[in-house]
C-alpha cells in the first residue's frame, strides 16, 4: 500500500516535535492558531496524531512548524528523513554489549557504510539514555551520530545538533572542543566559511584540553586543509595535510595517516602538481591491501583516474575508474561510482564515442537520486547537461 501521511507515523520524530513544542511552552491550540497564516494549517488533532507517531506531516505543515518552533526547515526535514530511515531499518541491540556495538559501528565506518553506522549508534545512544547512563557518555555517543550525519551530507541537521550540545550547561572542554570541531565541519560544508574559520581558531587555542591532543590537532589541520581547498587555496591545503600527516604518524593513527595521504594527493591535483599527486596515490595504493579499507581504496583508484584524466592519459584514467567501480559498485558507494562514471562519460565524449557517452550519461542520471554526499562532479554534470533531455 502506498504510504500517505495517515498510513504510518514515526514515534521518534513525533516525540521530537512534541519536545520542541513543550520546550517553547506552546499548547496544541497555540500551534494551531499560529499556523493559521501558513498554506496548510496544523490542526491540534492532527498535530497530536503526529506527536504520537500515528501520522506523518506534509511538507507545508513541516514548514509551518519550523517557523513556529524556530528550527530551520532544512534541519527539520533532514531529521524527518533520518527518523523515517531508522523506523524502516531498526537496529537490533538485544544481547549485545556496548563494546561490541561500538566495534561494529567502527567497522561500518571504515567500510563507508555510514547509513547503517548511524542507525546503530543512534540506537545505542537511545539505550544509554533509557538506562540512565552517565550524561557525558550519552554526549560522546551523540558526537558519533553527528560524525555519521556529516558523512551522509546532512549538514544542517548536524549543525543543529552541534549547537544543541554547545548550549548544554556545564559542558566540559573535553567535549565542547570536539563538538566545536564538528560544528566547523558542518559550517564548512554549508559554505559558512568565516564561521568555520572562527570555530577552527578556537579549537586550536584549546587543543591541549582535549584527550588525545595529538590526534585532535591532526584533525583540526585536516579540517583547515579542507577549508583551504574549498576557498581555492590548494597549496595551503597541501601544507596543512602534510602537517596533519606528520602528527598522525607520530601518534600512530594508522587509518588517519592513510586518509591524510589521500587528501594531500587531492590538494596536489588541485594545485596542478600532477606528478607528485600520481606518485602519492600510487604509493598509497601499494599500502592498501585488497579487502582492507575498501572505501579508501575505491577513493584512491578514483583519484588516480582524475589525475590520469587531467594528464590526458585517457586509457589509464579509464582503467583506474573501472578498478574503482569494481570495489565501489558491490558496496553501494554511490558517490564514488558517480564520480568514476562522470570521468568515463568525459572520456567517451573526448573520444567522440556517442554510444559510450549515452550509456554513461544514463548511468549518471540513474545514480543522482542515490547520492547522499556533496560531490563537485554532480554539480558539474548538472550544469553541463542543463536543458539536455535524457
Amino acid at each position: 500500500m502506498e504510504h500517505t501521511e495517515e498510513t504510518q507515523g514515526s514515534a521518534a520524530f513525533g516525540g521530537y516535535l512534541k519536545r520542541l513544542r513543550e520546550t517553547r511552552r506552546l499548547s496544541l491550540d497555540a500551534v494551531e492558531e499560529l499556523s493559521a497564516t501558513f498554506p496548510e494549517k496544523v490542526t491540534k488533532s492532527h498535530l497530536s496524531r503526529i506527536e504520537n507517531g500515528l501520522a506523518l506531516p506534509t511538507f507545508p505543515r513541516l514548514m509551518a512548524m519550523s517557523h513556529i518552533y524556530g528550527v530551520g526547515i532544512a534541519s527539520l526535514a533532514e531529521r524527518y528523513e533520518i527518523e523515517l530511515r531508522r523506523s524502516m531499518k531498526p537496529a537490533q541491540l538485544d544481547g549485545k554489549s556496548d563494546e561490541s556495538v561500538l566495534k561494529e559501528f567502527e567497522a561500518l565506518g571504515y567500510s563507508g557504510e555510514f547509513g547503517d553506522a548511524l542507525i546503530l549508534v543512534w540506537a545505542l545512544a537511545d539505550r544509554a539514555r533509557a538506562q540512565g547512563t552517565d550524561p557525558t557518555r550519552v554526549l560522546e555517543l551523540r558526537l558519533k551520530i553527528i560524525v555519521c550525519l556529516l558523512k551522509l551530507g546532512r549538514y544542517e541537521f548536524a549543525k543543529s545538533q552541534c549547537e544543541e550540545i554547545l548550549s548544554t550547561a556545564g559542558l566540559p572542554e573535553s567535549l565542547r572542543l570536539p563538538t566545536l570541531q564538528l560544528f566547523a565541519t558542518a559550517c564548512l560544508r554549508l559554505q559558512l566559511y568565516q564561521v568555520a574559520l572562527l570555530a577552527l581558531d578556537e579549537c586550536e587555542r584549546g587543543a591541549d584540553k582535549v584527550v588525545g591532543t595529538g590526534r585532535y590537532r591532526g584533525d583540526i589541520l585536516v579540517l583547515r586543509g579542507n577549508l583551504h581547498r574549498e576557498t581555492a587555496r590548494p597549496l595551503e591545503a597541501v601544507d596543512a595535510y602534510r602537517k596533519a600527516l606528520e602528527i598522525y604518524s607520530e601518534t600512530g593513527e594508522s587509518f588517519e595517516v592513510l586518509s591524510a595521504r589521500l587528501n594531500m594527493t587531492v590538494a596536489q591535483t588541485d594545485s596542478g602538481l600532477l606528478d607528485a599527486a600520481r606518485d602519492g596515490v600510487e604509493s598509497l595504493l601499494l599500502s592498501l591491501e585488497a579487502g582492507q579499507h575498501n572505501r579508501l581504496r575505491a577513493l584512491a583508484f578514483s583519484q588516480l583516474a582524475v589525475i590520469q584524466f587531467n594528464s590526458a592519459r585517457l586509457e589509464a584514467a579509464e582503467r583506474c575508474a573501472i578498478q574503482s567501480n569494481a570495489i565501489a559498485r558491490p558496496r553501494e558507494y554511490h558517490g564514488i561510482v558517480f564520480r568514476n562514471c562522470f570521468y568515463l562519460w568525459k572520456i567517451a565524449k573526448a573520444r567522440d564515442d556517442s554510444s559510450a557517452t549515452r550509456l554513461n550519461e544514463r548511468t549518471l542520471r540513474s545514480y543522482i537520486p542515490r547520492i547522499e554526499e556533496s560531490i563537485p562532479e554532480l554539480t558539474e554534470f548538472q550544469k553541463l547537461t542543463a536543458g539536455v533531455q535524457p
